[in-house]
Parts: C-alpha cells; sequence; structure tokens
C-alpha cells in the first residue's frame, strides 16, 4: 500500500522532498538522552504501557536519559526523567535534534525525528505503518512495529475500543529502541499475557483496618471485608465504588460519595434496592447462585440481575492462560490492592500466593511475563 505522501505527491504532480526544519533552542539538562512522545488527541494512537516500556528499557540504557516531549497539558509518562512540554514545535525539534533517537506513536515528532536522521521507533495500529511511517531516515535507523491487530485489518477509526495499539508488547518497543540505538544487548522480559483490563489504574480497598489513601478511582471491597466504620473514613476522603454482598446503612449513601454499587448476592435486600434507586446510585446486582437466578430475577422484576458465577470465570481463565508453576512467572497490575497501609499487586499477593484462584479471578487485569534476569 502507497504512503500518504506518495499519494499526495502523485494527485499535485510534485516530488516528495524533505522538510527542511529550523529549531529554537530550548534548554535541556542532559547531554545523552532520548525523546519519547504520547498523547490524548487521537484516542486509538495512544499507547497506555509506556511506564511499561521504561521499566523494561532503563536497566539497558546505563546513563542515557529519557525524556518526554510534547504539547501543553499532555499527562506525564510514568517513570520518564524529564516531561518537557514545549510551546512549539520548533522547540520539540530542538529537543529531538539534540537527543539520541526518538520513540513514540505515530505523530508528528517521529517525522521531525526523521527528518533529521535521528533513530526513530514509531508504533501504529489503527492503520497501515507503511502508509504513514517515516521517510527521511538516512544514516540512521528506522524501526516500525506495527500490532497484529488479532489478525485483522485496520480500523481507520480514531477510537477504539478495545484499543489493538495495546496489543504491542511493551518489550518489542524497548528492544527496537536498543536496535536503532545500536546498543548490543538483548531484551529476556517477554509478556506471555496481557489481559483486557490491564491498562485501568484504579485501587480496591479491603476495610479491614483503617487507611489514608487517596485516589482518583476506588473500589471498597465490602463483600469481602464488611467494615462500615472503615468504609465512612475512605468516604471522607474519596468519591469511590463499592462492591458490598450486604445492605449499606442509609447515611453512609446520603454522604453522596458513593458513586456506584455492585450488589453480589444470592437473595438481594429489596428496601436496599430501592433506597439505592431513589438516591439515583448506579447499581448492578449479580448472583452468585445459579440455583437462585430465576427467583430472584422474579422477585427483582424492575431490576436487572446478571449472574457471577466465579467457579466459571475461574475455569475460562486458567483455558486463556494454561499455566502448571505459577511460581515461574511474574505479574505486573495497574490494579492496586490496599489494607491498611499495606499495597498488594493483587488479591493473590495480598493472599500470599496460596491460593491459584485468586490469580485466576484478577487474570484480566495482569500482564504475566517472564524474565531470566528477575
Amino acid at each position: 500500500m502507497s504512503h500518504l505522501a506518495e499519494e499526495y505527491a502523485k494527485c499535485c504532480g510534485v516530488k516528495i522532498g524533505k522538510p527542511i526544519l529550523k529549531p529554537h533552542y530550548f534548554p535541556v539538562l542532559y547531554d545523552k538522552y532520548i525523546t519519547i512522545h504520547n498523547d490524548r488527541k487521537v484516542q486509538a494512537k495512544e499507547y497506555d504501557m509506556w511506564p511499561d516500556v521504561i521499566q523494561i528499557l532503563r536497566p539497558y540504557l546505563g546513563d542515557i536519559k529519557i525524556i518526554q516531549i510534547g504539547a501543553q497539558g499532555e499527562e506525564t509518562i510514568q517513570g520518564v526523567d524529564k516531561h518537557i512540554p514545549t510551546a512549539s514545535l520548533k522547540q520539540s525539534s530542538y529537543i529531538i535534534d539534540k537527543g539520541l533517537g526518538h520513540v513514540g506513536i505515530d505523530s508528528v515528532p517521529v517525522h521531525i525525528a526523521s527528518a533529521l536522521d535521528k533513530p526513530v521507533v514509531g508504533i501504529y495500529a489503527h492503520t497501515y505503518a507503511n502508509t504513514c511511517k517515516p521517510l527521511w531516515n538516512d544514516k540512521s535507523k528506522s524501526i516500525q512495529i506495527e500490532s497484529h491487530r488479532n489478525g485483522r485489518k485496520p480500523s481507520f477509526s480514531l477510537e477504539e475500543h478495545p484499543k489493538t495499539i495495546n496489543l504491542i508488547k511493551p518489550e518489542e518497543i524497548a528492544q527496537a529502541m536498543l536496535d536503532v540505538l545500536e546498543i548490543d544487548k538483548k531484551i529476556t522480559h517477554e509478556t506471555i499475557f496481557i489481559g483486557d483490563h490491564y491498562t485501568s489504574n484504579f485501587v480496591e480497598v479491603i476495610p479491614s483496618q483503617p487507611t489514608t489513601v487517596k485516589a482518583p478511582l476506588i473500589d471498597v471491597r465490602m463483600d469481602i471485608c464488611h467494615n462500615e466504620e472503615v468504609l465512612g473514613g475512605v468516604l471522607e476522603r474519596n468519591d469511590v465504588e463499592v462492591t458490598t454482598n450486604k445492605p449499606i446503612p442509609l447515611p453512609l449513601l446520603d454522604t453522596r460519595k458513593i458513586k456506584k454499587i455492585v450488589y453480589k448476592s444470592d437473595f438481594f435486600d429489596l428496601d436496599f434496592c430501592e433506597a439505592v434507586k431513589s438516591r439515583a446510585i448506579p447499581m448492578s446486582l449479580e448472583c452468585k447462585s445459579s440455583d437462585n437466578l430465576k427467583k430472584q430475577r422474579a422477585r427483582l422484576f424492575d431490576y436487572l440481575i446478571n449472574s457471577l458465577d466465579e467457579n466459571e470465570i475461574i475455569k475460562k481463565n486458567k483455558k486463556r492462560l494454561p499455566q502448571e508453576d505459577l511460581g515461574k512467572i511474574n505479574i505486573a497490575s495497574n490494579k492496586k490492592v490496599i489494607c491498611g497501609d499495606q499495597i498488594y499487586e493483587s488479591m493473590y499477593h495480598l493472599n500470599d500466593k496460596k491460593n491459584s484462584d485468586d490469580f485466576y479471578l484478577d487474570l484480566d487485569f495482569y500482564r504475566v511475563y517472564t524474565d531470566s534476569n528477575e
């Protein structure tokens, strides 16, 4: 498939030239660095695992720093040494030009890096890489990584759910960056599974003891430990979602700090359901007993009741990731579990990795990997 620039040139009757850039000075504290770029303008282009890429890449970079570039107001990528939002592309051009190489999404900076003949790695998903890859690398290397999209063709959509760009493994990007920089090292990190909700960032609070947690997205697991005093303390500092298997007192509902309730039970309290509904709090009802499901749906005819079969979830997830020895794998998760002042990667870690069912119930929130260096 032809590059877009070739099609434009053909239609206009002109030849493709090389951009003339006039970088404007911008102070940079580091002598040796690479640049990285991600933005939220086009949802389908935005890669959500840059922190993983940085974590994997950093041990191989030595004294080379990582600088994030982009426009004002963009979110800082966790793990970068410096985030430098610039006022113009000319300033970004200067920072890229003084760096050792660039890695980023399909956007202007990868083309600037190519025009400056800097080593560049670009990642692509919602369109074919060949149609929009950098064109001007001469002496330096350029690598394009395209999502496998599970065998599908590009969507060409500005939004994707789920995003196919997140099918690119972070170690692929990290290794490509080492290759274009001509750093002769092989990354030993290997991703073997990425859960559908791995990039979701939120906190689960087990309210067995007081906690001072503050976070944008919190789920208080009252179904694990029904402690109304601790829930009240969390509500003083946060808006939360609550997962419960029992009714919650009306004064706590009246705080307006509970933004959603997930009610898991074999038998639902109708008065509690009505109280939640009257306060316009979104609620999800999940019946844990397949034997009671029909009866509960008949009792609460006006409510949508979903079936929740944890044993079936565990069974399906074991097929998705067959793993006889969980001790041979590592887990990364953006869903943290907090109990008191302790932070855990998952319920599996909270329970000292004693119950594999905990692992498989939360599988969709993991990136599972192996690393011979760990």
